[in-house]
């Protein structure tokens, strides 16, 4: 293992910025701004999981909002069947989200380039639709389930929660990315068919850690569930898809830790145009992302670092 990672100022400023967002929100004590915060969070451990796996390997995965779903749904599916506490909850839903990606990923890394982004993006499409089936024929409420038991009653307090959960994946993720895999997953990413050539089985790895990705993306929609109370079909829309990858493009495909600033960058900003412009925030979002885009084409790690 590798504690250069550990020591490096992006490290630490990703770290310091997560825990400034936690102070600033107290000290501003707007229950909006804390729930943005707190959105923020969740939509960045959703990019994390998402660069850990795609932007390290190139292998560009769109059904991240079907895993994202699974673990919010599911959480309301035991906790009103099971009566699980939240712990388990958050459990059930990596497991499932590990399971759910260790059988998508199965399927779809035989193949690469763009075919394996169309198959990452169908088979999702059709798991929705088999477990929107499945629970009308079950009777479940399709609409969704409605409360679930929060994080805790105050608001702040399930802010300084998820920054923790944040800060874990995040020291996980790098401890993954310092030892022999992350190596391996660099060099898939930069040249796979010299990995192969050398006599390493890449295919093992990348299952393992789109599975590994898929469990953490699964993660962010429990505690997603967890913090807004209801747990929907919502949860497998596009929008969850949508913003993990534009943080992490403007974070910096394959930097990781570049998600942190601009994950608070994009959901703040998006946050508060639904606030003031209504209908328009798609429009004025997607000219404010483009401009970044145009300003920093590589994403900020660059800057950031």
């Amino acid at each position: 293992m590798n504690l250069n990672y550990f020591r490096s100022r992006s490290f630490i400023l990703s770290i310091l910025i997560i825990i400034a967002t936690v102070i600033i929100s107290y000290a501003i004590n707007s229950p909006y701004f804390t729930l943005t915060i707190l959105i923020a969070d969740i939509f960045i451990i959703m990019s994390i999981g998402w660069d850990f796996s795609s932007g390290t390997t190139n292998y560009i995965n769109f059904g991240i909002s079907f895993f994202f779903g699974i673990g919010a749904l599911f959480t309301g599916f035991f906790f009103y069947s099971f009566n699980l506490s939240i712990p388990f909850l958050i459990i059930q839903a990596f497991f499932f989200g590990f399971i759910s990606g260790f059988l998508i990923t199965i399927a779809t890394l035989r193949v690469r380039g763009v075919f394996f982004t169309l198959l990452s993006l169908l088979l999702p499409l059709i798991g929705t639709d088999f477990i929107l089936a499945f629970w009308t024929v079950l009777k479940m409420p399709t609409i969704g389930y409605y409360g679930l038991p929060s994080l805790s009653n105050s608001l702040q307090v399930s802010l300084i929660y998820i920054s923790l959960f944040l800060i874990i994946i995040i020291i996980l993720i790098y401890t993954l990315y310092s030892t022999h895999i992350g190596l391996i997953l660099r060099g898939i990413g930069d040249d796979e068919e010299a990995m192969l050539a050398q006599g390493i089985n890449t295919f093992w790895y990348k299952v393992l850690i789109f599975s590994i990705s898929m469990g953490i993306v699964g993660i962010a929609g429990s505690l997603y569930a967890l913090s807004t109370t209801f747990a929907g079909i919502d949860t497998f829309g596009l929008e969850f898809l949508l913003f993990p990858m534009v943080i992490a493009i403007f974070g910096g495909k394959g930097k990781i830790l570049g998600a942190v600033p601009a994950g608070y960058v994009i959901i703040i900003l998006s946050q508060y145009l639904q606030l003031y412009v209504g209908q328009f925030t798609l429009i004025l979002f997607a000219a404010f992302a483009i401009i970044l885009f145009l300003l920093f084409p590589n994403g900020i790690s660059r800057w950031f670092k």
